[in-house]
């Protein structure tokens, strides 16, 4: 893809999908005996499957940065980084550390093209700000990968919504369309029975593109308010974030793999992965729904029905914690 201003958005999307779906398809060929993620006590997974899927995902985000503006640079130097540090996972498993500085690498450019709400912060500490944010978000979609086609649906619902809600043409949403399509395009080689995984290159890609819409979002770029990220990550950021709480509050080791998510916790207590997939794209949904409704309203109600909607997540939460407790390495389904 080259960027043109005038390619039609339903083209762009059309090829962006085929891309993700001949890649991975080229890449599950070559990887599914030699690139395999073996099950052990932290997976869900008991048959090896080939890893690194995203790749294609990746591409596509790559190839799509030219719509990007003046941010193209630095979007596709941070991915690069980002995704090829993923990649370098998959292929030869890198320490927890020097992944992270990989990760805080290539989250650099983009939290300089991008800082966070600078006329606020000012530029130093907007930048830091914007910063923390990439690299939390490519850690969150790389934990809350390990169920078949949560981390890409995800990602899909929320490049879509933020596409539909972003004036056409803009920075956002290009990337947008390019996070949903590319996720699209490999959701059939894991869904809703996983031949191919994302791998740590294919959650680093979406979490960093994420990441990058949430930047713009909270910019204003193409209208946008900056309470949506909030709602349209809600359940990963809930999920995720009180996991690590929980395990903070219980001094352990929160870099080390583990099955304490909540999507996790039901799927060892027998849930099927697709029925958990589709309960976090309804929760994903609703709130694109809710905040289609609240796009006229004042910022002030939006922000506070935003909070509502956040309080009311951790209420699920906790709810759901209670029907699924804590099984420690019991055995998982399939993946």
């Amino acid at each position: 893809m080259t960027a043109h201003p005038t390619l039609p958005a339903w083209l762009f999307v059309l090829l962006a999908t085929g891309l993700s779906t001949a890649v991975a398809g080229a890449w599950w060929r070559h990887a599914r005996e030699r690139v395999l993620d073996l099950p052990d006590e932290r997976r869900l997974h008991q048959v090896p499957t080939a890893r690194g899927g995203g790749l294609g995902i990746a591409l596509v985000l790559l190839l799509a940065s030219p719509w990007l503006g003046q941010g193209a640079a630095a979007f596709a130097l941070g991915l690069a980084i980002a995704a090829g540090a993923g990649f370098w996972d998959d292929l030869r498993p890198l320490p927890a550390l020097a992944k992270l500085l990989l990760q805080a690498l290539g989250a650099l450019p983009v939290a300089l093209a991008w800082p966070l709400l600078p006329a606020l912060l000012g530029p130093v500490a907007g930048a830091a700000a914007a910063w923390l944010l990439v690299v939390a978000l490519v850690n969150i979609w790389n934990f809350m990968d390990g169920s078949n086609g949560l981390a890409a649906t995800q990602a899909l619902l929320f490049g879509a919504a933020m596409a539909l809600f972003a004036g056409p043409g803009t920075p956002a949403f290009w990337l947008g369309l390019a996070l949903a399509a590319g996720a699209l395009g490999f959701l059939p080689w894991n869904l809703p029975r996983a031949r191919l995984f994302l791998g740590d290159v294919g959650s680093h890609a979406l979490g960093f593109a994420v990441a990058a819409l949430s930047l713009l979002a909270l910019a204003g770029e193409g209208g946008l308010a900056p309470w949506l990220p909030l709602l349209l990550a809600s359940a990963f950021l809930l999920d995720a974030g009180l996991t690590l709480l929980s395990r903070l509050a219980r001094r352990q080791k929160v870099w080390q793999a583990h099955r304490e998510h909540l999507y996790q916790r039901a799927i060892l207590h027998g849930a099927r992965h697709g029925p958990v997939c589709l309960a976090y794209a309804a929760w994903t949904l609703a709130a694109a729904a809710l905040a289609a409704w609240l796009l006229p309203a004042p910022p002030a109600v939006a922000w506070g029905v935003t909070l509502a909607w956040l309080i009311s997540g951790i209420m699920c939460h906790a709810l759901g914690g209670r029907r699924w407790p804590r099984r420690g390495t019991g055995p998982g389904k399939e993946a």
